[in-house]
């Protein structure tokens, strides 16, 4: 139960984080965009104006140009509703009373802020929101987790399929087996491990019992995942450095001691 709550109060942290960093992009988009509706809410109320003062006109349509458009306030509340809500019928009202070249200019307007401005706003929160989880430590330290956690549940699922007999070990047959399994030969390739040479493979997870309980299985396909390494590399010349030094040493010794003619073994170590 404790883990499950930490694995929600994690996300958790995730989501406050995010909303956190977004507050200054989130202030200036709404300063952009009221500030662009409030100009619309103007221009759209003044000309609203001459068609519901004008008695000529179908009580009906007045009373219902005024209810979106009538004052300042209502035309304000209309353009919220055209980006955030139904634009269809606010769009109707203006053709029916002002227009059809009204209409257009309003369904111009809407193309631009609907389907320009808000997407661009919503793909800075995005960026934004990714930018957060790509560099805070704690979200890169779960979400390793994660992945090492998703990539050993294969692992145990692979080992599960190779172990034929069920005995929780796997065999030098057992494993060879991969190669007239194309499916097991595809998996252990999408889980980036060379199916090619299977028994390089299995002398490197065995540790001299020949065979290969799950977690010298997980170890091991753990630590020969993907290429080498720059460490890896680093273990292998340091290796090899070490192993150059002996061999110049005993080489040297060697030397020496064929020209004193002693030739014991602890001269020569």
């Amino acid at each position: 139960r404790f883990l499950k709550l930490s694995k929600v109060l994690a996300s958790l942290s995730i989501l406050i984080k995010c909303i956190r960093a977004s507050v200054n992009i989130l202030f200036w988009s709404l300063c952009l965009l009221v500030m662009i509706q409030c100009m619309i809410g103007m221009l759209a109320s003044q000309l609203a104006q001459e068609y519901i003062l004008d008695l000529s006109k179908p009580e009906e349509k007045r009373v219902e140009l005024f209810i979106y458009y009538g004052t300042f306030t209502r035309a304000f509340i209309t353009t919220f509703e055209i980006h955030m809500a139904n634009w269809a019928t606010p769009c109707r009202i203006l053709v029916e009373t002002l227009g059809e070249t009204v209409g257009d200019i309003f369904i111009f307007y809407r193309c631009i802020m609907g389907f320009a401005l808000m997407n661009v706003i919503g793909a800075v929160f995005v960026q934004q929101t990714m930018s957060v989880v790509q560099n805070d430590n704690d979200i890169m330290i779960l979400k390793k987790q994660k992945e090492s956690e998703i990539y050993n549940k294969k692992l145990r699922k692979m080992f599960t399929m190779l172990d034929k007999d069920g005995d929780g070990m796997l065999t030098r047959k057992e494993f060879e087996s991969v190669q007239t399994d194309s499916e097991l030969h595809d998996w252990m390739s999408a889980l980036d491990i060379d199916p090619d040479d299977l028994e390089g493979l299995f002398h490197l997870l065995d540790n001299g019992d020949n065979a290969v309980s799950v977690d010298e299985f997980l170890n091991g396909a753990t630590r020969l995942r993907g290429q080498a390494k720059s460490i890896d590399m680093a273990h292998v010349l340091t290796y090899m450095s070490r192993l150059d030094r002996q061999v110049s040493d005993l080489h040297r010794n060697s030397y020496h001691s064929s020209n004193t003619g002693d030739c014991s073994k602890e001269s020569l170590l």
